[in-house]
């Protein structure tokens, strides 16, 4: 755990026990004025877990400047100072001073923090990461190909932003004045953390996400309505709750469904000459391949046709997300679909459900081979390190630019082994390459190899073969293939 974090922890600790102590000891106005101050306290401590230290110096002075205001001048006036210290919260004024601080300060009190999972299913959440984002690359293209949708994001994110801190600034100074927590301010805080979180999922994601986010949260809204309107009383409002209760727990119960049922699934995709059969490997899982918790492998065939497996593809990949294994690749050989899936050590009763599952789902009966491969080495030798997937994943690369419509030169980017110096020297005469020495294994010398070239499907391939077959004559172990543009 990051030092950063352990701060946060112990302060956020040491403020909810101030609240319990001061909600025993001070009178009832003295403590909501405590809580208030305790929350904002609060929110700079989140503002330093996830934002760093340089930001949460920024938006220290700038709070603190708008306390001492907001208590300077009339009552009459809040809403304007509220308003222009909105302003100066979105046009960030001290954005330089930042920057400074940044440069100055260690990366690990600027960088943002990133909270891990543990256990045993750690690669799969990290390859459900990727899942994600590749599910959402439509969005992403439209940042690179629609600069009117770029725009819009971003206003739409100053707006949301905008409205935050009005709405935190309007809200706390109510409290402070009245000295009690009403309704009114319980409901503007639900907002506010509304807001704040669909300002996050357009940020990262795009309106789409952020109108998920929406969806789910406008219940709580209504109930207000409802509870606040007198035209509505008796029993037409108590079935309304219900009503309403009900539409909220559905939304969120539909919400919490499709989020399992949003796969995505890229394959590198190429006819394997010596199996004779076509392969669809997935390349969101090529990161994964050493992780060291899932090294069970199963091998399912079924006696189906290509187009048919592919109609019920997506369920498979619904039920492989819902119980956490990998799907790694499926070929077909004119006669029969493989399917390679990886589960870890405690998924061995999973192995069997699946094989049931396909059984189910196809009608038919599905055959099943299991290997145990502690060495990670199965999907290594089968397919990452065919000389066919290589060059399917560099065109994949290269696509995936195609896609955002990034046209230009790209550079094919090789890592090799080599067990002698006289190998990487004759190599090297041909292929100028560098060496990786933090990379390096015990009686191997690791390098890199940069080839430019222009975005041409044919170009590529011929590229990344001539380099794999000049590689091989030198003794050479192929590591990884990157492209860049």
């Amino acid at each position: 755990m990051s030092r950063r974090l352990w701060i946060a922890l112990i302060l956020s600790i040491l403020i909810i026990i101030g609240v319990f102590v001061a909600s025993t000891l001070l009178t009832n106005s003295d403590a909501v004025v405590y809580s208030l101050v305790s929350s904002i306290f609060f929110l700079y401590v989140s503002i330093y877990l996830f934002g760093g230290l340089a930001k949460l110096i920024i938006f220290f002075v700038y709070g603190f400047s708008s306390v001492i205001v907001l208590r300077m001048t009339p009552p009459d006036y809040d809403v304007i100072v509220i308003f222009v210290t909105t302003l100066i919260f979105m046009l960030n004024p001290l954005s330089g001073f930042e920057h400074y601080l940044t440069d100055r300060l260690a990366d690990n009190e600027i960088e943002p923090i990133r909270i891990k999972v543990k256990g045993i299913y750690e690669p799969y959440y990290a390859y459900r990461k990727e899942m994600k984002n590749y599910y959402h690359l439509p969005q992403t293209r439209k940042l690179y190909v629609k600069p009117w949708y770029k725009t819009s994001r971003q206003l739409t994110s100053i707006a949301i932003f905008g409205i935050i801190v009005f709405l935190l600034l309007y809200t706390t100074n109510d409290i402070f004045d009245l000295k009690v927590i009403r309704i009114e301010n319980i409901l503007s805080l639900y907002v506010i953390t509304i807001l704040y979180i669909m300002l996050i999922f357009i940020h990262k994601k795009g309106f789409t996400t952020m109108l998920r986010a929406l969806r789910i949260s406008i219940f709580v809204p209504m109930l207000y309505l409802v509870y606040s309107t007198d035209e509505v009383t008796g029993i037409i409002q108590f079935g309304l709750f219900i009503a309403i209760i009900l539409f909220g727990i559905t939304m969120i119960v539909y919400e919490v469904i499709t989020y399992y049922t949003r796969v995505s699934y890229q394959s590198y995709k190429y006819e394997d000459a010596n199996r004779q059969e076509r392969v669809f490997a997935n390349a969101l899982y090529e990161p994964f391949v050493y992780n060291d918790s899932y090294t069970e492998i199963a091998n399912y065939g079924i006696e189906i046709s290509l187009n048919e497996f592919e109609e019920h593809f997506k369920e498979i990949l619904i039920y492989a997300n819902l119980h956490r294994f990998f799907i790694t690749a499926y070929t077909h050989d004119k006669k029969y679909i493989h399917i390679f899936a990886e589960f870890n050590k405690k998924q061995e009763k999973r192995q069997d459900k699946f094989q049931l599952f396909l059984s189910s789902l196809f009608k038919t009966h599905v055959g099943l081979r299991q290997l145990s491969d502690l060495a990670k080495k199965f999907y290594e030798q089968r397919f990452f390190h065919n000389t066919e997937y290589i060059v399917a994943r560099a065109l994949g690369l290269a696509h995936l630019l195609n896609e955002l419509e990034i046209k230009t030169e790209v550079i094919v980017s090789f890592v090799f082994y080599f067990n002698q110096k006289k190998e990487v020297n004759q190599f090297s005469r041909k292929y100028p390459s560098f060496r990786l020495s933090e990379i390096e294994e015990k009686g191997m010398i690791a390098v890199q190899t940069n080839i430019k070239c222009i975005n041409f499907d044919y170009i590529i391939e011929n590229n990344v073969r001539d380099v794999l077959l000049e590689a091989m004559v030198h003794k050479g172990t192929f590591v990884r293939i990157m492209l860049y543009y």
